[in-house]
């Protein structure tokens, strides 16, 4: 590695914190963290209206805890009570509910959409109802990729036993081999996940490298913070003391706050790559091309 290359690194981590500051990264996250608050009911009602076409609607509620659990250390203590009576108290989910939930779930994907378009230096953004469609069309991906990480929960849990079967390999070999391969290929969707929505979701349409960048640095984030929270939960919170029954509420509201701090950081790290990394060679190009 040159020593331009690292002065180059260098100058990308302190415009990344520099521009943490300038874009009030903090209170971007806060509302984020609120919007999540309001979503997350109409959000998970809307997921188990649709995988409740193929499931009961315990057994979808079930599978939805459980793989929110695995996600995220908080989130099933705060909603398995109360989902059970919102779910007892409403009735079918028709086309109408399903609309409303969709409209009701969107304000996360707005808030966000906000955010990653202050961050990309885009202003003036969308029309509103063109901002507000792509927020419903969030939530029904959302559904559609959630529907799909089960079918590839499923997948990965199959593959070491079809292994087995197909390769002279012994089984305790393959389950060595393989217990590392579901975390790379979970990073892996991160990282792509990341890039989706800091290329497509801000109005103007950021170069791949500097998008690549900035979802790199948002999956290594997300993941350190999924350790990192869980062992805060584990040795040192005491929420309980200071909240008392609001405690696995406050929880939820600090664990989507830092996550939304790691969308908006890996976002800003993305901004400084383009700046540092980019900027300089289209400048470069520019001037060769006036030249001639």
């Amino acid at each position: 590695m040159t020593r331009r290359t690292l002065w180059n690194l260098w100058r990308t981590v302190r415009l990344t914190v520099a521009l943490y500051g300038q874009y009030d990264t903090g209170s971007r996250a806060a509302a984020i963290a609120f919007y999540a608050l309001l979503s997350i009911f109409p959000l998970l009602l809307f997921l188990i209206g649709v995988l409740a076409q193929w499931l009961t609607t315990a057994q979808a509620e079930a599978l939805i805890l459980d793989m929110l659990a695995r996600v995220a250390p908080v989130v099933p203590d705060v909603l398995q009570a109360n989902l059970a009576r919102v779910l007892a108290a409403r009735g079918p989910i028709n086309l109408v509910a399903g609309v409303t939930l969709a409209w009701s779930a969107s304000s996360l994907f707005a808030a966000i959409i906000h955010a990653l378009d202050r961050v990309w230096n885009q202003r003036g953004g969308r029309a509103f109802w063109e901002h507000r469609l792509l927020s419903v069309a969030l939530v029904v991906i959302v559904t559609l990729l959630f529907v799909f990480s089960l079918v590839l929960a499923t997948a990965l849990a199959l593959i070491p036993r079809l292994l087995v079967f197909l390769l002279p390999i012994r089984p305790e070999v393959v389950e060595r081999g393989w217990q590392f391969a579901p975390t790379l290929i979970t990073f892996g969707l991160d990282v792509s996940l990341y890039a989706m929505l800091y290329r497509f979701l801000p109005s103007r349409s950021p170069p791949w490298p500097a998008v690549w960048a900035g979802a790199v640095v948002a999956a290594l984030g997300e993941h350190l913070v999924r350790i990192g929270f869980g062992l805060y939960l584990t040795y040192f919170a005491r929420y309980g003391l200071v909240y008392g029954t609001l405690a696995t509420l406050v929880a939820f509201l600090f664990w989507v706050y830092l996550n939304g701090l790691v969308l908006l950081v890996g976002a800003e790290f993305g901004v400084a790559w383009e700046r540092v990394w980019l900027a300089p060679q289209a400048d470069q190009h520019a001037e060769q091309a006036r030249r001639f």
